[in-house]
């Protein structure tokens, strides 16, 4: 019975962290995505700026100096999200990691406890046996 009741707890704390490791790597790939995408805007306005410099160093003409003013307020605010983001991907990987640890540690809990129950049974069974045979 032990070992019936190992295998199925084993097999529960496996699904249970798959699981987990599964709604991570979702939460994970959403958050890089946005990443990426803010990270493509930034660079997007690098070149603006870069084409916008090369205007007015031709030109001399001041009007894009507000263009360059906004694409370093875009640019900044693009980097505070990605700083945000980063810090919740990490949040998230913590707390998977975290909650991984503490399906393995209630795994180990039960499957402790169901050697102990083992262990007694076997022990009962044996205490029977003895009085059996002493009863003889």
């Amino acid at each position: 019975m032990g070992f019936l009741e190992r295998t199925i707890e084993k097999t529960k704390a496996s699904t249970k962290s798959m699981s987990s490791k599964f709604n991570e790597s979702k939460d994970t790939s959403k958050i890089q995505s946005q990443i990426k995408a803010e990270k493509a805007k930034v660079k997007e306005c690098y070149e603006t700026i870069g084409k916008e410099y090369y205007r007015f160093t031709y030109d001399g003409d001041e009007s894009h100096k507000d263009c360059f003013d906004s694409l370093v307020k875009q640019i900044n605010d693009s980097r505070k999200l990605i700083e945000e983001w980063e810090a919740q991907l990490d949040e998230v990987k913590s707390k998977g990691a975290e909650e991984r640890e503490n399906i393995k540690a209630d795994r180990d809990a039960k499957l402790e406890e169901i050697e102990a129950s083992d262990a007694e049974a076997k022990a009962e069974k044996e205490r029977i046996r003895k009085e059996k045979d002493d009863t003889f």
